[in-house]
């Protein structure tokens, strides 16, 4: 099976720049493939107002995350967007304040990167 990085980074204002990939993640993932999803730039700001979101958006998010397919969220980007409380109060640690992920270890440990 194959190994895929679903990396988002659009703002959360297009429903359809989550929904999709993280419905897309869960489907590799129930046909047994390695999958992980990051929230990197301004797809970090999704965490922050996510009860108004889009319903299709949050739906496809709270799968992921129950299936434990959130990898992680960029600490700079939750930082710089000022969504850091967001983000942990949705339960990811914001331990670091270096740009992540680190894509080239991603690559070298044979997944294929998917950015949206």
């Amino acid at each position: 099976m194959a190994k895929h990085a679903f990396l988002l980074l659009s703002s959360p204002d297009n429903p359809g720049k989550f929904a999709n990939p993280l419905t897309y993640a869960q489907q590799l993932d129930a046909a047994g493939h390695e999958v992980v999803v990051y929230f990197d730039g301004a797809a970090t700001t999704f965490f922050d107002g996510l009860a108004d979101r889009a319903p299709q958006a949050v739906e496809a998010y709270e799968g992921a995350k129950e299936s434990g397919l959130i990898a992680g969220v960029c600490g700079h980007c939750a930082t710089v967007m000022d969504v850091v409380d967001a983000v942990e109060a949705e339960g990811f640690e914001m331990t670091d304040t270096a740009h992540q992920p680190d894509t080239a270890a991603l690559v070298a440990d044979g997944y294929e990167l998917h950015m949206v």
